[in-house]
């Protein structure tokens, strides 16, 4: 429980209220069904240094904390998924194979978020992964 408080911390700064942020620590961490996920998310703990993380990476991408809170809302899943093997990777695909880059990025981000989650290209031989495949983008 303190490790949840922790994280729910780690939200203040955007203003949402209690609700939401369980809302979405749950949805991110296996606590409340999400489609996104499908039926392979386990029930996880969250961890404070890895959300504070990808919201560093995030800003760092020239997000503000406005723009944070849209994606949040779109995709809480977000502070779920990992950086090193899905967001840092999925931008470097946006980057090297679709030219996308700078504020191209930034409004791609805020459009379709869920492309940071991306975990499979299946190329049309469908794997039965949808939520996760970048045959939707």
């Amino acid at each position: 429980m303190k490790k949840w408080e922790a994280c729910r911390q780690v939200f203040s700064r955007f203003e949402f209220t209690k609700e939401e942020e369980d809302k979405i620590l749950g949805k991110a961490f296996g606590l409340v069904h999400s489609p996104y996920w499908g039926e392979e998310r386990e029930v996880a703990v969250p961890e404070q240094e890895d959300i504070n993380a990808i919201f560093d990476y995030l800003t760092g991408l020239g997000l503000s904390d406005d723009d944070l809170i849209k994606i949040l809302k779109k995709f809480p899943e977000v502070v779920g998924c990992s950086l090193e093997n899905e967001l840092k990777t999925n931008i470097q695909i946006l980057e090297k194979q679709w030219s996308i880059k700078g504020k191209s990025l930034k409004n791609l981000l805020l459009r379709n978020p869920k492309v940071l989650g991306y975990i499979i290209d299946c190329k049309g031989d469908c794997k039965a992964l949808c939520t996760r495949c970048w045959v939707r983008f």
